[in-house]
């Protein structure tokens, strides 16, 4: 993957860098054992003092949207799963076609209990709600494509400086105007 430099305030990344590589050695052994609890106590958590906000320039009515959900979802057989066992984590993405069945769909993120999402995935996937959205006109439509991380991904930087952009520019390209984020 590319890395390309954040379009929003990039100030925190350099800090970010010298913090986690710092952790990341001593937590590495903790996240081996499942012992998030003591890993991630001393995490660099990057802060901000402003969220880059962009306005909706047309009515919802007519605009088209995109999801990205950070449930780890992949479709068996097209994609590879996540690395769900990777002691940093996994910051690719899966693209996953408006027309995928959703129930179809496997989740490879093994941070969350998975019972709630197998029974409905439109609680971490909800194109079937959106879809209704657009039929009663207040959606205008959804993107040919939509988006799965994995929210286990450790390392923040390399997440604002190559999954982030390289799914704008996707977004971008299919002439998405905003994007659904659903955090798992």
């Amino acid at each position: 993957m590319t890395t390309v430099p954040p379009r929003s305030d990039a100030s925190w990344i350099a800090p970010f860098r010298v913090g986690y590589a710092a952790w990341f050695p001593s937590a590495r052994p903790l996240i081996e054992r499942h012992d998030y609890a003591a890993a991630f106590k001393t995490y660099p958590w990057p802060t901000f003092v402003e969220s880059p906000w962009t306005e909706l320039r047309a009515p919802l009515a007519s605009a088209r949207l995109a999801v990205v959900t950070t449930g780890g979802l992949y479709r068996p057989g097209a994609d590879p799963p996540f690395h769900a066992d990777a002691p940093d984590g996994d910051t690719g993405y899966r693209a996953i076609p408006r027309e995928t069945a959703i129930g179809t769909l496997g989740i490879a993120h093994a941070h969350f209990a998975h019972e709630v999402a197998e029974a409905d995935m439109n609680t971490i996937f909800p194109l079937e709600r959106l879809e209704e959205l657009v039929r009663a006109g207040a959606l205008g439509d959804l993107a040919p494509t939509h988006y799965s991380t994995m929210g286990y991904a450790s390392d923040a930087a390399l997440l604002a400086e190559t999954t982030a952009p390289a799914i704008a520019a996707r977004m971008r390209d299919e002439g998405v105007d905003v994007a659904l984020i659903v955090p798992v």
